[in-house]
């Protein structure tokens, strides 16, 4: 699949997403953060890696909140360079600084996430433009989140880690019906929008 498909369809994608008012999105939070506390990985999870929305994606603090709520631990991405990291949020009323795009990020220092201690069921929450239903997803093109699963699945084998899932959280308007992939996309292994959530 070429890059130009990809870009097509980040055109196409980012086009629907702009069409969203401000009151669907809030709704749709909402309801995607109700659907995924359904799922019995949910209740099990100790550790959350979420994020910190950009722009209009599906706003993830309602879920972070929650976790937060329940006393599990919650990091979100700080981007340096090519390299993405996750670290700690202990309140959404803490102080944040502006990252690449513009996007909040955990203030330096924070006490950054380590596979290898997190002995405590994991699940990651995944943003993109679009996904499908076999687990593809199309991201914004820097590759951020295809190299943190990547090297994420690498070490959790070779270290005989607990259990993980990777969920694509999204609009219901981001699923397609066939999203464009390349050998090095890392696929994710559910998803949850405001319409619905399953596993693949």
């Amino acid at each position: 699949m070429s890059e130009d498909s990809k870009k097509t369809a980040r055109k196409a994608a980012q086009s629907i997403i702009s069409t969203l008012g401000k009151q669907h999105r809030e709704s749709a939070a909402a309801a995607a953060c109700k659907n995924l506390k359904a799922e019995v990985y949910w209740k099990e999870a100790g550790t959350l890696l979420a994020y910190l929305a950009f722009g209009v994606e599906l706003d993830a603090d309602p879920v972070i909140q929650a976790a937060l709520d329940e006393g599990k631990s919650v990091y979100v991405p700080r981007v340096r360079r090519k390299m993405m990291s996750f670290h700690q949020v202990e309140s959404l009323d803490e102080r944040f600084e502006k990252g690449v795009f513009g996007i909040r990020e955990p203030m330096k220092g924070s006490r950054e996430w380590n596979a290898l201690t997190s002995s405590r069921p994991i699940l990651i929450l995944v943003p993109g433009l679009a996904f499908d239903k076999k687990g593809v997803r199309l991201g914004r093109g820097g590759g951020y989140y295809d190299r943190f699963l990547s090297a994420f699945r690498k070490e959790k084998q070779a270290a005989g880690l607990g259990a993980s899932l990777c969920i694509g959280y999204a609009y219901s308007e981001q699923i397609n019906g066939n999203v464009p992939a390349e050998e090095y996309d890392a696929l994710v292994d559910g998803l949850v929008t405001d319409g619905f959530s399953g596993l693949f």
